[in-house]
């Protein structure tokens, strides 16, 4: 008898979750290892390759595995459901294979380019998983789709796992950054051989044969991509290209410290994950089924959610970079405070999104994201040569308030929702002190207290201000 059971929904959102938050946060788990055992120079060499990967990532996968959330859940017989997951595995795994030689001719190209950033070796270990990025993502939305939450998680959790321990083992051995990439190609090799002969079987039982083709799934899912992956594309702006623009101002140590804050600010995104799971397939439901107060209800509790975790990450991820790095990377704490802020944004923009999402308005969210995205490379460009590092951390802030603007003024246009403006505003100046407060030289023990403190008086004022639903007293009699 299990004395804590839970409900397969939770479970399976938890086993999702943790799988994410271990993909996603790799690197932030290694990067005190990583930081011990390479020069600061080097860290930030390594932090322009993950981001080199990044761009790749969306260019390579481009965004198939949505389109399989979309074609693939409006189908209802459960054959067809698995021939379109099998054709959607082949188009990916051509895809793969063409990438894959395209990159190994490439590589020692881009060496040409720029022999200072990378070695042919080191493009090769990174950029050779990247061709099967779009299978990889195609077969564990599969997997997720079909709920099955325990092989999810041990494929992701495995493959996380074995990249720390190669990881540590590789930088004990003074590879460097090779020993790092060495790492990550091999437990992304054997995940692709995972993923290959799972989908394989899948496949069997619907043709016989491990393979499906179908051209016509390209004239399928073409249109639906290619906007997603421009968005990616649009937002990596903001999201990578920053560190592109910041290098060639600063140097490869500012973008050292300037990747330790940003590793480290990741940690709302993780905290966000379980809601964002948990949420990802109820939102539109709820708004059709419960109506529009119900939803309001819901996005300002996860708000007021947003707002106690941001306060928390803001407190202690100076504590975690003052405990967990070396002497050199210190100032990262105060940046990471900003670049906490900009997540938030980020997380907030997500929530308030529903308007959006309801009326499946991709191209608006494209040209929402296209327009802040450029008006905040524009700021980048023209004042970092002048201000560096501060001058980034303007533009991001500046970036992002302006798409969280756009995206209520739209999204409130296509499906007004009855906000408490005046309550919200509040709680985020409420928070926008505590968040002051926070860059304050306090020791840690006070450091620790003042985080309670703050998270405990914003709860306090979100129930003041009744954002957080009262329970009714109908049943009271």
């Amino acid at each position: 008898m299990k004395r804590f059971p839970l409900s397969p929904t939770l479970n399976h959102t938890a086993l999702y979750a943790s799988g994410i938050i271990l993909m996603k946060g790799i690197l932030l788990f290694m990067l005190p290892y990583i930081a011990n055992h390479i020069s600061q120079s080097e860290l930030g060499r390594l932090e322009l390759l993950v981001t080199f990967s990044m761009l790749l990532s969306v260019i390579l996968g481009f965004s198939l595995h949505k389109a399989l959330s979309l074609f693939v859940g409006l189908e209802q017989d459960p054959h067809k459901k698995r021939k379109l997951t099998g054709e959607f595995f082949t188009l990916t795994m051509c895809i793969g294979v063409i990438s894959l030689v395209v990159v190994w001719l490439l590589s020692p190209f881009l060496y040409e380019l720029n022999p200072q950033y990378a070695t042919t070796f080191e493009l090769e270990l990174l950029l050779m998983p990247l061709a099967f990025e779009g299978m990889i993502a195609v077969v564990l939305t599969s997997l997720k789709m079909r709920e099955k939450a325990k092989l999810f998680f041990f494929l992701t959790a495995g493959r996380a796992t074995l990249q720390i321990l190669l990881t540590i083992v590789f930088l004990h051995q003074n590879y460097g950054i090779s020993g790092i990439l060495l790492a990550g190609f091999i437990s992304a090799a054997l995940q692709i051989c995972a993923l290959i002969y799972i989908q394989t079987k899948q496949n069997k039982k619907v043709h016989g044969t491990g393979y499906l083709f179908n051209k016509d799934i390209i004239t399928l899912c073409f249109p639906y991509c290619l906007p997603l992956m421009i968005g990616g594309l649009v937002a990596f702006g903001l999201n990578g290209g920053e560190r592109w623009i910041l290098l060639e101002n600063t140097s490869f140590n500012d973008l050292a410290v300037y990747a330790v804050a940003i590793h480290f600010s990741l940690i709302l995104t993780l905290l966000m994950q379980p809601l964002h799971i948990w949420l990802s397939s109820r939102r539109i439901n709820y708004l059709q089924s419960k109506g529009k107060k119900h939803i309001t209800q819901t996005i300002q509790s996860q708000i007021i959610l947003l707002c106690i975790l941001t306060t928390i990450a803001c407190y202690c991820v100076p504590i975690c970079i003052e405990w967990l790095m070396p002497e050199h990377y210190q100032q990262a704490k105060n940046i990471a405070i900003a670049l906490i802020i900009v997540s938030a944004m980020k997380e907030l923009n997500k929530l308030i999104n529903i308007g959006n999402i309801a009326h499946n308005k991709i191209k608006k969210s494209l040209w929402i994201n296209v327009l802040s995205t450029l008006l905040g490379v524009i700021l980048l460009t023209l004042i970092t040569p002048l201000y560096g590092l501060i001058a980034v951390l303007l533009s991001l802030i500046v970036a992002q308030s302006i798409q969280v603007i756009l995206t209520y003024i739209f999204t409130q246009h296509d499906h007004p929702l009855p906000y408490s403006i005046g309550k919200l505003t509040v709680l985020f100046l409420i928070t926008g002190i505590s968040i002051a407060l926070s860059l304050s030289s306090l020791p840690s023990t006070i450091h620790l207290i003042a985080t309670l403190a703050c998270t405990f008086s914003i709860f306090v004022f979100a129930y003041q201000l009744q954002l957080i639903p009262l329970p009714t007293h109908k049943n009271s009699k």
